[in-house]
């Protein structure tokens, strides 16, 4: 079962009136507001595998609205259709049919999005975002800031505090931490989870750690060690552009075309390059497909038939740092991707694909 995360309070600092002060304000904003379905991945249960989430490049991706007001409705289309300057993708919002992302505001109180393609896991009738707090009368602001952190779950991105490289970056005070989310009823496992837990290295995409990011929650100085604190981000930070560019590019990525049985020796030459191959299979069969030198990559089979379907990936299972995949296949088109485990880093490999006779 997925579990069912949510978020919220529409209590918030600068923007509620002064109903509550900042600090107050900052953890009443849950962060639990993923809906996320494991992947399976190389024989492991791994869950919010982010990177493995992402839609195909290029895609125009429909979005459909199940109830709320109209004047509602167009301010979110409004903001949503930020993205589309960021990334490679196209929101068209329909008001009919089928769409993969579907918007209700049915859910009062909270504010949450599956996370990229884990939207087509939910039932077409059921909703896979949800603003709970917005009429006419919220500020523009607030929308602006919900409206681009949701959107940036529907188009893969995690929190940011969960980004690999935001480990030891936060000095929560756990102790206080766990007795304010008690008060939700949350347990030490829940808050684990959610704040204190950050997602794999060999996960996910990621930069170095982004307090400015659109995906970053406020953390009061009442949860932290010492003085430290990060505020609310409402406008996209210059990480956040530069990284989903990348995510999803305009340029055409080049592939190379690898013949079953043979070699192909090459480099990741610059800091988070990804290198794709196409390959053929006319016979359902068993593949072995690997990389061998002295790099520690990560490949990921994609297909068939669709790039941007990822099957399976794999880390270690190679010799050394290097990765295997074994998988049977049925007769399609293929892809491998290659990338270095650690993004900033680069090197020489080789890749190649076998088929058992």
């Amino acid at each position: 079962m997925r579990p069912v995360c949510k978020i919220c309070s529409p209590f918030l600092p600068g923007l509620s009136g002064g109903r509550v002060s900042s600090d107050e304000a900052a953890t009443h904003e849950r962060v639990d507001n993923l809906r996320i379905t494991p992947m399976r991945g190389a024989g492991r249960t791994r869950a919010a595998v982010e990177r493995l989430k992402l839609w195909e490049n290029g895609r125009t991706l429909k979005v459909k609205f199940l109830d709320g007001k109209p004047s509602v409705q167009a301010r979110v289309e409004a903001i949503a259709k930020e993205w589309e300057a960021l990334a490679n993708l196209k929101l068209q919002f329909v008001s009919s049919g089928s769409a993969p992302i579907r918007i209700s505001f049915a859910e009062e109180g909270f504010s949450w999005s599956t996370v990229g393609t884990d939207a087509l896991t939910v039932a077409p009738s059921k909703p896979t975002m949800n603003y709970g707090w917005f009429d006419d009368d919220t500020p523009l602001r607030e929308y602006q800031r919900v409206v681009r952190h949701e959107f940036g779950h529907a188009l893969g991105m995690i929190h940011e505090h969960q980004n690999p490289a935001a480990l030891g970056r936060i000095p929560w005070d756990k102790p206080k931490v766990y007795a304010h989310y008690a008060k939700q009823d949350w347990t030490r496992e829940d808050v684990d989870l959610n704040l204190f837990q950050v997602y794999e290295e060999d996960s996910t995409n990621h930069s170095a750690f982004d307090p400015k990011s659109i995906m970053q929650y406020a953390v009061p100085d009442s949860l932290t060690i010492g003085s430290f604190a990060i505020g609310w981000n409402s406008e996209f930070s210059p990480i956040d552009i530069e990284f989903m560019r990348r995510q999803y590019p305009r340029e055409a990525a080049a592939v190379t075309e690898l013949s079953l049985g043979k070699r192909i020796e090459a480099e990741l030459a610059k800091a988070g390059e990804v290198d794709t191959y196409h390959f053929s299979v006319a016979r359902a069969a068993t593949c072995t497909m690997d990389t061998n030198g002295p790099t520690d990559t990560v490949l990921a089979l994609h297909g068939p038939g669709d790039p941007g379907a990822v099957l399976t990936w794999d880390d270690d299972r190679g010799r050394g740092t290097n990765a295997r995949i074994v998988r049977k296949l049925q007769p399609g088109e293929y892809w491998l991707t290659v990338r270095h485990k650690t993004p900033v880093d680069t090197g020489r490999y080789s890749v190649g694909v076998k088929q058992r006779s």
